[in-house]
């Protein structure tokens, strides 16, 4: 672990991202949306999706269109979204995977008596199908999307919206990100951030503003001495 400790007894709420954190989907995701905009409007758009990780499908998507000088009609932009995620959920049918101990620290902090909520910028169909992939969703009775807020990470509303359904104050939350773009909303946001390395590395991380940052759900587990 690196960064700077926090005093763990002022949480009450801890709010996970779901791709890159809960689910090891961050590579089926992108290879999706990589698939879709190749087929449908022959562009490449390699294998660095670090601009557009943490963001949701519709930015995404519309980032790349422009980058590509690609029209970008709201009716093309919502077609290759409903693509992309009937391919992401095509191919995280077959491999999508969870991290080693994540639903062992999840069970701790709920019989722990925190409240546990997920704020997502994935569409709440993904979040749910993930979810329920891989066992978790039924620790959950709180989950946020971006479709839900006018303005998606690294804008603070996702967070915000998660930690008002909790009835909280962010300087009593934890977030749990992987992406730069969740670590500057969650930072935003008021709350607490801790960066899991997956999508990027330590001093990226630290660097977006995380104020603590793990490689595994083992470091959570001793972090909250569960």
């Amino acid at each position: 672990m690196s960064g700077r400790i926090f005093n763990i007894t002022e949480l009450s709420t801890i709010i996970f991202d779901v791709d890159g954190v809960l689910v090891d989907s961050e590579h089926l995701s992108c290879g999706a949306l990589n698939q879709i905009l190749s087929e449908e409007i022959d562009i490449n758009i390699g294998a660095d999706y670090s601009e557009v990780i943490g963001t949701s499908n519709k930015d995404a998507i519309k980032f790349y269109l422009n980058k590509f000088n690609k029209s970008s009609s709201n009716d093309l932009v919502m077609d290759l979204v409903d693509k992309k995620q009937e391919r992401y959920i095509e191919l995280a049918t077959k491999s999508l995977q969870s991290f080693e101990n994540c639903e062992l620290f999840i069970r701790k902090l709920v019989n722990s008596n925190y409240k546990v909520a997920i704020a997502s910028s994935g569409s709440l169909e993904k979040i749910e199908f993930s979810l329920k992939r891989v066992g978790l969703l039924k620790y959950f009775n709180s989950l946020s999307s971006s479709q839900e807020v006018s303005i998606g990470k690294p804008a603070p509303d996702l967070f915000l919206l998660a930690i008002n359904r909790q009835h909280a104050r962010p300087e009593n939350c934890l977030v749990i990100e992987d992406s730069i773009f969740g670590i500057e909303a969650g930072k935003a946001s008021g709350a607490y951030v801790v960066g899991f390395v997956g999508s990027f590395t330590k001093a990226q991380l630290l660097g977006a503003g995380a104020d603590l940052v793990v490689e595994s759900y083992s470091d959570l587990i001793e972090l909250f001495q569960l």
